[in-house]
């Protein structure tokens, strides 16, 4: 017999699982996504997102990161449009060329603005959208499980370590997801009663999803089945539009109702990226000639199978009927989907694996999460068993969550079948739809009087006992959720199995500062960094070596050249080489009309030298390596043998040898066989180290060696 609670005891409950509790963790949610960025660098690809959104307000441009989308750029970029931080510059070549990289970089870094505060604003604004896909996560729960059921799936969704570690990035992928699953829900209403507030709802949610992310046509087929499914249901679809109320009863008015909301919503959707993109089709606000994307329409055009769809891009191009930069971006983004460089547990491939993601979830979701989802599918199975389908073509069990299903099947097709295998938080559209799902769960504190009583007190327990688990959790990895795995890997061999975004995305170099503080005993420092913050900016006193992403070098190259004032003298040579004390003089040359001193970095600053070498996760793989990438072979060993074999000169201690070896060169072809030579022998030290296990870590991203003199000869030579 099921005891009934007090009057006091279902006070409590009320109160607990009311909307006021609810939006206190809301706010408290907003509050730890904060917390959690505050010691944190940008990502690598805040800077950009948040250059477009600036560019997007206060220039009317739309040539910066096109691929990407326009919302979340704004979104990103309006609390900065509307501050005093000095703007890009947006005279320069790098702007006509859309370098978007080098230009986020030198806004935050080289142009007296303070990137931290830049930095807090733009996420705090983000920050938003996550809480609004928590709230959505509530409401829809709510609707289906009722109080309790929307408490616990808001908790599984504000305590994942994925939401977490993307909520208030700088970046599209949390926005993404909750506009999936607004956008499913929306259509989902408006498939069971038609009215205009409905149909412009979805309408403009579908709309903001397309502004949002390219990957946003999956919402088709997801509004596709779901409307399969109400043809296929015999309910009537109600109808309120204005004066007219009624009853679409048969099964072919129906098809012609929901034709025709189709066709509405299309129609807003266009609107809406017409909307985003200041209803202008140029991508440029003032265009002329040097005006273009970073790469031309060529490129973008060039898709691996173009069929249909390139013709169609061409033709929505050529007749102007959506803008420009939406359609560059998503040709551009069609344009990689082939082929995109990725690493799996030691292996390196170019096209990624059907497994990439089902692996990635099975060792990034917490092990409470997974036992709260075991508990929902339990309840739902009795749900099933006992509700009697009444003759239902869809069972009412079913019926009532299809859209989740459907919603999570999509999405998982597309991203088993994707090349983009580089991250986790491209699976966050797939776990909104589930932490809905988990409020199911609920059941087995409730009446749940289907199951037996004794097994609906242990699950209610157990339910209980995993909520639990996942809130200490969670507060065991503040604030560092991006490298979080859930113990079915070693948190500390997470970098064996999954870097870039999964792990390492440049995050910890206010981190790495504290780290070389606190270990003085371990310098000189050495950093390989992956990521588009700036070591510098942020106080890390290490000597940089091959990254990626970094537009760093381009003020510190191996090979400087300095042009003379006109009609120089030998003390402006000498004041000159004064002010260059990294580097030893090679001589003076003509280029064109000018003439330019010539400086190559010093030898000591071209050798690796023993030391503490701190190394980016993703830089230790051999994934993002231009030359050699994948594992050390033969072919990889003969070329670095012989870039070694051309650069020992320049390597000579004595600056008068150097100087003689240095005339044997060919000037224009010295500093890509530097680079090259550099890269080479990085990619064999890292071979080396990845035999070894880290000496020490930095919050997982960052790994720490200690490398001697004997390491080096062997990794080396």
């Amino acid at each position: 017999m099921r005891t009934e609670p007090s009057s006091q005891d279902g006070g409590f409950l009320r109160a607990l699982t009311g909307p006021a509790v609810a939006a206190a963790i809301l706010v408290l949610f907003w509050v730890a996504l904060m917390a959690g960025v505050r010691e944190k660098s940008l990502t690598y690809d805040e800077g950009e997102y948040a250059l477009a959104g600036w560019s997007a307000w206060r220039a009317g441009d739309y040539r910066l990161s096109p691929e990407a989308g326009v919302l979340v750029a704004r979104v990103a970029g309006l609390p900065l449009a509307l501050s005093s931080v000095h703007p890009p510059a947006t005279n320069s070549a790098d702007w006509r060329t859309a370098q978007f990289q080098v230009l986020g970089y030198d806004w935050f870094y080289r142009t007296g603005n303070d990137a931290a505060a830049m930095a807090a604003a733009g996420r705090a604004a983000c920050a938003v959208l996550a809480v609004l896909l928590a709230a959505v996560v509530w409401a829809w729960s709510r609707r289906l499980f009722g109080p309790g059921g929307a408490l616990v799936s808001l908790l599984a969704c504000v305590l994942n370590p994925g939401v977490l570690a993307n909520g208030a990035l700088m970046t599209s992928d949390v926005a993404a997801a909750l506009l999936f699953l607004a956008a499913t829900w929306s259509w989902w209403a408006v498939l069971h009663r038609v009215s205009a507030a409905r149909v412009l709802g979805s309408g403009l949610l579908a709309g903001a999803l397309f502004a949002c992310k390219m990957s946003a046509v999956l919402i088709v087929p997801v509004a596709g089945a779901l409307a399969l499914a109400r043809l296929i249901d015999r309910r009537p679809l109600p109808f309120d539009l204005g004066s007219r109320r009624g009853e679409f009863q048969s099964r072919s008015r129906r098809a012609a109702a929901i034709s025709a909301m189709v066709l509405a919503n299309a129609a807003i959707v266009v609107a809406v990226i017409w909307a985003a993109y200041g209803f202008r089709f140029s991508a440029f606000a003032h265009p002329g000639p040097g005006e273009r994307f970073l790469r031309p329409w060529s490129y973008a055009l060039n898709l691996p199978h173009p069929g249909a769809t390139g013709a169609a891009i061409d033709f929505f191009r050529g007749h102007h009927l959506l803008p420009e930069s939406w359609l560059y971006g998503f040709a551009t983004v069609l344009r990689r989907a082939d082929i995109r460089r990725a690493f799996l547990n030691g292996a390196c491939s170019e096209t990624g694996w059907p497994w990439f993601f089902p692996y990635v979830f099975l060792v990034k979701t917490p092990l409470p999460l997974l036992g709260i989802i075991t508990l929902a599918l339990g309840t739902g199975w009795r749900s099933w068993k006992t509700r009697a389908p009444q003759g239902a073509p869809i069972p009412a069990p079913l019926y009532d969550t299809l859209p989740l299903w459907v919603l999570m099947v999509v999405y998982w097709a597309a991203a088993v079948s994707s090349h983009l295998n580089i991250g986790h938080r491209h699976l966050l559209p797939a776990y909104a739809p589930l932490f809905v799902l988990c409020g199911a769960s609920a059941r087995w504190l409730g009446d749940g009087g289907r199951a037996a009583g004794f097994a609906r007190r242990w699950a209610g327990a157990a339910l209980c006992a995993l909520l639990v688990v996942l809130a200490a959790e969670s507060a065991l990895w503040f604030p560092n959720y991006l490298p979080y795995v859930n113990g079915v890997i070693r948190p500390r061999e997470a970098y064996r199995h999954l870097v870039d975004s999964s792990v390492d995305w440049g995050q910890d170099l206010p981190a790495a500062r504290r780290y070389i503080d606190e270990h003085p005993e371990g310098r000189p420092y050495v950093l390989s960094y992956f990521g588009m913050a700036s070591p510098a900016w942020h106080g890390v006193d290490a000597r940089l070596i091959t990254s990626f992403g970094l537009p760093y070098r381009r003020d510190d190259p191996d090979l400087l050249l300095t042009r003379l004032p006109a009609g120089w003298t030998g003390p402006d040579l000498a004041r000159i080489q004064r002010e260059q004390p990294g580097y030893d003089p090679m001589g003076v040359v003509p280029i064109g009309t000018d003439t330019h001193a010539v400086f190559l970095r010093k030898a000591a600053e071209l050798r690796l030298a023993p030391g503490t070498y701190l190394i980016s996760a993703t830089m230790l793989q051999p994934v993002y390596y231009s030359g050699p990438w994948g594992p050390w072979s033969s072919r990889y060993e003969a070329t670095y043998r012989r870039l070694k074999a051309e650069v020992d000169p320049l390597l000579d201690a004595d600056p008068s040898a150097r100087a003689a070896a240095f005339r044997q060169y060919d000037m224009d072809e010295l500093a890509p066989l530097l680079a090259s030579f550099e890269e080479y022998r990085f990619a064999r030290l890292t071979d080396f180290l990845r035999r070894r296990t880290p000496d020490d870590e930095i919050n997982g991203s960052i790994l720490v060696f200690r490398v001697t003199a004997a390491d080096l000869a062997a990794a080396l030579d």
